[in-house]
């Protein structure tokens, strides 16, 4: 069992909506190892769908692909990152995260080999930031 399920998993479960663990295979491949309960409760999706059905970018909006693949780059050449991004839930929901990500370097592969991340689900942030931007009704009963 990794660090991640052993030492974090029974915290993280309580303060973030996910934590992951991903391995980073030398071509670049993602490859989800563990997820925490609430990820499939947010996408609709296991980490086994999601890794059989192509990986982390299929949960991506298409319009935020371009984000996230930067979002991936940050991480890759070992540096950490946050960032915001809209997935496609299994039933066709629009949600947005916000990504927390840490790459772990293997010196002895001269390579990022893991990425342990947190992610939060801020729609209703998100939808609420849009209301308030959104102009307001008369008020009558002034």
């Amino acid at each position: 069992m990794n660090l991640l399920r052993r030492h974090y998993y029974p915290i993280f479960k309580h303060i973030v909506n996910y934590s992951y663990d991903l391995r980073i295979e030398p071509d670049n491949t993602l490859i989800g190892e563990c997820v925490t309960d609430t990820f499939t409760h947010i996408t609709g999706f296991t980490l086994e769908e999601i890794n059989k059905c192509g990986g982390w970018l299929s949960l991506v909006h298409v319009d935020d692909i371009p984000c996230f693949i930067k979002h991936l780059n940050y991480l890759v050449s070992g540096q950490s990152n946050v960032t915001e991004f809209r997935i496609m839930t299994k039933n066709g929901e629009v949600r947005w995260l916000c990504d927390y990500a840490q790459p772990i370097w293997e010196e002895g592969q001269n390579r990022v080999v893991r990425i342990y991340g947190t992610a939060q689900d801020i729609t209703k942030y998100k939808q609420y930031g849009e209301t308030l931007r959104t102009p307001p009704y008369m008020l009558w009963c002034l």
